[in-house]
């Protein structure tokens, strides 16, 4: 039950100049891939799927002692992306010629810009996601070089109303904790690019909902990159 109601926004987003701004910034920064578009339907905010397994074990009735307030600053939340099913089978493919000697590929270590470039969301999927926290009122600190990460700060109130799911007080074991209640839900047209979301408490570390694929730079075999 949330603290205050949520009214259902029929705002249909981007519909004019803003998400030709957005687009042309992350063209202009070059991340993400020039891919065909993931996201293939308008944002619309009566339309919601919840992120499952983005709840933690701690954040429960025994433990809870109440919700913080809508000032509350939360900094460096990691919005987690995914790549579509084609790429992430072409990238799979590339990290088998990647160990095999004798393939052209073979120790043809990419930088996690150029994984991006070639493997990651495309540049406007990051944009639409990064206009949609934005005009929630989230600061966009940052995209990963590799495109599958969007740092974003905010508080509690915006993570309410952009996320649908509160922020409380835990006393775990004796000790001050804070934590999201209700898994955190998206516009579905989102879904084909979000994985989850972590740092929506101060738990170390963080649990990431989905594997993180191993990325190599080159001359660093082995290195991740996220």
């Amino acid at each position: 039950m949330y603290r205050r109601s949520i009214v259902a926004k029929s705002r249909v987003v981007f519909g004019c100049a803003l998400a030709l701004t957005f687009a042309m910034t992350a063209a202009a920064t070059g991340q993400g891939s020039s891919r065909h578009p993931a996201i293939a339907t308008k944002l619309d905010e009566t339309r919601m799927m919840r992120l499952a397994g983005d709840v933690r074990r701690e954040a429960n009735s025994q433990n809870d002692r109440g919700a913080v307030g809508d000032s509350m600053q939360l900094q460096h939340i990691q919005l987690l992306l995914q790549r579509p099913a084609d790429s992430e089978a072409a990238l799979s493919a590339f990290m088998e010629r990647l160990q095999t000697p004798g393939n052209s590929d073979y120790h043809h270590w990419l930088t996690a810009e150029e994984l991006g470039a070639k493997y990651g969301p495309s540049s406007e999927d990051i944009a639409t996601v990064t206009a949609w926290l934005q005009m929630h009122g989230f600061q966009v600190n940052s995209v990963s070089p590799s495109g599958m990460r969007i740092d974003f700060s905010g508080t509690a109130g915006q993570v309410i109303d952009a996320f649908r799911t509160e922020i409380h007080h835990l006393e775990v074991r004796g000790e001050r904790h804070f934590a999201n209640m209700q898994e955190p839900a998206i516009p579905e047209a989102l879904s084909p690019v979000v994985a989850g979301i972590a740092s929506l408490n101060d738990f170390k570390p963080h649990a990431a909902r989905t594997p993180i694929t191993p990325m190599t730079a080159k001359g660093a075999p082995g290195r991740a990159f996220g």
